[in-house]
C-alpha cells in the first residue's frame, strides 16, 4: 500500500520558483509601465509593445488620464506587497476605464497579485483572459504561460504542462528560466508522472529538455529500452548544451555524474524512550508511527532500516547519537521532539542531512534540511487578518507570548491587517509559560473599548447596550499549552460582556485542546483548523488501515499519526533515490500536496506547509467558514468569506 503525494489544495512552489514568481509581479508590472502595455495616453514617442486593451472602444484623454492614475497607484500598492489593494485597484479601472491603454496592464498585474493572494483560479482566469488579448507571436505570451504554471502549485505535472508550452517566442530570460524551471521539476518527477505529461507536449524547446530527462529517470529505473527512444527523440529535435550530453550518454547506457537510484536508505530516529515516564510514553507512541512509515509508505523495491537511539531527554545525549548517526551515514533522522534537541541535532551534522521533527517549533531557527510539524503559522495569521476585515471589525488587539513563533504570526497578521484598512491597536505580550493574563487583557481591554464607552457614558458591564459598540476583535496566537489557562480567564475578565470578539490560530483548534478544555470556553472562536481536521482526511484513514494492519491491533489516540506524518515526508522526499545532500534537499523543495495522517503537506520556501481553513469552534469541533475554496477575502464581501489557506509548518 502506497502512502503519499497526492493531489491537494497547497500553494507550492519550490523556493527558487516561488523568488522568480515575486519577480514578475514586482519587476516585468513595472518593466511594462516604462515601455510596455499600459504606458497610457497617446505618447507618440513610447517604444515596446503595443499596449493590450481589455475592451477596444472610444475614449477621453481625461479618462486615459484617470486609468493611467490608477495603474500607478496598484503598482505602487504592488511595489509594497499589498496585493489585495492591487486587486481592487486594478478591478476599479477595469470598470471604469477598459478601454484605456493601461486596461490590460491593469489585468496583468491583477492576476499576479491574485497569485500572490493564494486565489490561483482567479490568477488563471485572468491570465488566460491576457493572453487571449496578446498578438499571435508576441513575445508577452511565454511570460503568461511561464506564470501560468504557478497557478497549480498542488500538481508538479500540471506544471510541466504548462511550462512545455511556452514555445520558442519570449524574452531570453523567460526562456532561460523557463528551461530551468522544466529541468527541475522534470528531475523531481517519477516516471509515471513525468511520462504522460511529455508524450503530450507540443514540439519544442521545452520538450526535447524533458525527454532528455525523462531519458536518464527511465535508465535509472532500468527501463533502457524506452529511455534511449526519448534520449533520440530529444537528439532529433536538437536539444542543445547538458541535455544533449545527457542523451547521449543515454544512447551509450551511461547515468550522468551524480544520477543513480538509491533503494536502500538508513534513517536514524532519536527518541526519548527512557526519559521521564510521560515523554517515554508519548515517545514511544511516536515511535510506532515511524515504524509504520519505514514498512508501508514505500513500494517492495525499496528497503528502509531503522536505526533507533534513545537520547533519554537530555540533549547532550542527543547530539552524542546524532554524530553516531552521522558517521554511521545515514540519509536522515526522525525524531527530536524537543527545540533544544533540534537546534543541537542540526549544529553538529557534518553532512547536511535532513532532520525531521513532530513537535519541535525551532526549525526556522536551526538551518537548511531541517524540518518540522509544528511552528510559526504566519499564513494562518494573514487568513484570520483577512477574515477580520471581511467582518468588519473596527479594531484588532493582539495578546500573545512572548516567543519568535507568536512574534511571526502576529507580524503577518498586523502586515494583512495594515494592507487591508484595519486597525491594530497594538501587542500586549505575556512571558512564555506564564499562566496569568489579567494585565494583558485589561490593557487589551482598554485599548479596544476604553475611548468607546467613555464617548457613550457606558460601564464596562454594561450589557444592556452591548448592540451600540463597534465590532471589535482580539487576536491570540497562542499555542496549545496557553488555551487552557488563557481561554477560561479571557471570559472572566470580560471580553464577552463587552462583546470582544476571540480569534487565534491553529493552538485553538488542536485536538486535545479541543477535549481538555470546556466547550463552552472554545464555542465561537474563529481560528485556523488543518484541513480535514473535522471530517477525516484520506491520508487519515490509511494510516489508520496501516497502523492496524502492521500491529494487530486497535489504533487509540492520535500520537502515532504524527510520527508517521515525520517519517512520511521523508520517505517521500528519498522516494526518487538521490540521497547527495543536495539532490535530496531538492526533493524536499519539490514536495507538494503530501497527504499525511495529520493533514496535506507541502515544502514552500523551504519550510514545511501544512493546508488549513479558518474554522469556527463549535462544541468541540472546527467547522470551515467556507470549505473547498482557496479564495482568497475581498474585504468589502459578505462575512464568512474566507477559504482555505495553507500555513507554515
Amino acid at each position: 500500500m502506497r502512502l503519499g503525494r497526492s493531489s491537494a489544495r497547497t500553494r507550492v512552489a519550490s523556493g527558487r520558483f516561488a523568488r522568480l514568481l515575486v519577480t514578475l509581479v514586482l519587476g516585468v508590472g513595472a518593466c511594462q509601465t516604462v515601455g510596455g502595455p499600459g504606458r497610457g495616453g497617446t505618447d507618440p514617442d513610447r517604444t515596446g509593445p503595443a499596449p493590450v486593451i481589455v475592451s477596444p472602444g472610444a475614449i477621453t484623454p481625461e479618462d486615459q488620464d484617470a486609468a493611467q492614475a490608477l495603474l500607478t497607484s496598484a503598482q505602487e500598492s504592488a511595489r509594497a506587497r499589498r496585493f489585495f489593494e492591487v486587486i481592487r485597484t486594478a478591478d476599479e479601472l477595469l470598470e471604469r476605464y477598459p478601454s484605456s491603454d493601461a486596461s490590460g496592464e491593469a489585468l496583468w498585474l491583477s492576476a499576479q497579485a491574485s497569485r500572490e493572494t493564494g486565489d490561483m483560479a482567479a490568477a488563471e482566469a485572468k491570465a488566460v483572459r491576457y493572453a487571449e488579448l496578446l498578438p499571435l507571436g508576441d513575445d508577452r505570451v511565454a511570460d503568461v504561460q511561464f506564470f501560468r504554471a504557478s497557478t497549480f502549485p498542488d500538481s508538479l505535472p500540471a506544471q510541466l504542462d504548462r511550462l512545455l508550452r511556452v514555445g520558442s517566442n519570449g524574452s531570453p530570460g523567460t526562456l532561460l528560466e523557463t528551461a530551468d524551471r522544466v529541468r527541475a521539476v522534470s528531475d523531481s518527477l517519477r516516471p509515471n508522472e513525468l511520462e504522460p505529461v511529455v508524450s503530450a507536449a507540443p514540439p519544442g524547446p521545452q520538450r526535447s529538455i524533458a525527454e532528455a530527462r525523462l531519458a536518464v529517470t527511465l535508465l535509472e529505473y532500468g527501463r533502457g529500452e524506452d529511455a534511449a527512444r526519448y534520449a533520440r527523440s530529444a537528439l532529433d529535435a536538437g536539444v542543445v548544451g547538458t541535455d544533449r550530453e545527457w542523451a547521449e550518454g543515454v544512447l551509450a547506457g551511461v547515468l550522468p555524474e551524480g544520477r543513480g537510484r538509491e533503494t536502500n536508505f538508513r534513517i536514524g530516529v532519536v527518541l526519548p524512550l527512557g526519559g521521564p515516564p510521560a515523554l517515554a510514553e508519548f515517545a514511544a507512541q511516536v515511535a510506532e508511527g515511524i515504524e509504520v512509515a519505514a514498512a508501508t509508505v514505500l513500494e517492495e523495491e525499496y528497503s528502509v532500516e531503522l536505526i533507533v537511539r534513545d537520547d533519554q531527554g537530555d540533549p547532550t545525549l542527543t547530539t552524542q547519537m546524532v554524530a553516531e548517526l552521522d558517521s554511521l551515514g545515514v540519509h536522515g533522522i526522525v525524531g527530536l521532539l524537543q527545540d533544544d534537541d533540534l537546534l543541537g541535532a542540526a549544529a553538529v551534522r557534518s553532512r547536511e542531512f535532513p532532520l525531521v521533527s513532530p513537535t519541535a517549533r525551532s526549525a526556522d531557527r536551526a538551518g537548511a534540511s531541517v524540518y518540522s510539524l509544528e511552528g510559526a503559522d504566519p499564513q494562518a495569521a494573514a487568513a484570520v487578518a483577512a477574515y477580520a476585515v471581511s467582518r468588519a471589525f473596527q479594531r484588532i488587539a493582539i495578546i500573545m507570548p512572548q516567543t519568535p513563533e507568536a512574534d511571526a504570526e502576529a507580524r503577518a497578521f498586523e502586515q494583512t491587517a495594515a494592507a487591508l484598512g484595519m486597525e491594530v491597536v497594538g501587542r500586549f505580550p505575556y512571558e512564555a509559560g506564564a499562566t496569568f493574563f489579567e494585565p494583558q487583557i485589561g490593557a487589551a481591554q482598554d485599548a479596544l473599548r476604553g475611548r468607546e464607552l467613555a464617548e457613550l457614558g457606558l460601564a464596562e458591564d454594561d450589557t444592556l447596550h452591548v448592540e451600540l459598540l463597534e465590532p471589535t476583535a482580539i487576536f491570540m496566537p497562542i499555542p496549545p499549552e496557553d488555551v487552557e489557562f488563557l481561554a477560561p480567564q479571557a471570559i472572566h475578565f470580560g471580553l464577552d460582556t463587552l462583546a470582544i470578539e476571540l480569534l487565534g490560530t491553529t493552538g485553538w483548534t488542536d485536538p486535545g485542546v479541543l477535549q481538555a478544555v470546556d466547550d463552552r470556553l472554545t464555542t465561537g472562536i474563529v481560528a485556523t483548523a488543518a484541513v480535514g481536521v473535522a471530517d477525516g482526511t484520506e491520508g487519515e484513514a490509511r494510516f489508520r488501515e496501516a497502523y492496524e494492519s502492521y500491529f494487530q491491533r486497535t489504533l487509540f489516540g492520535p500520537t502515532p499519526s504524527i510520527g508517521f506524518d515525520a517519517a512520511l515526508i521523508l520517505l517521500e522526499a528519498l522516494r526518487p533515490g538521490r540521497v547527495a545532500p543536495e539532490q535530496l534537499r531538492a526533493a524536499f523543495e519539490s514536495l507538494a500536496g503530501v497527504d499525511g495522517a495529520t493533514g496535506l503537506y507541502s515544502v514552500v520556501n523551504g519550510d514545511l506547509a501544512r493546508a488549513t481553513q479558518v474554522v469556527r469552534i463549535q462544541d468541540r469541533v472546527p467547522v470551515p467558514i467556507v470549505p473547498d475554496t482557496l479564495t482568497a477575502p475581498d474585504p468589502g464581501a459578505a462575512p464568512d468569506s474566507v477559504g482555505a489557506q495553507e500555513i507554515r509548518r
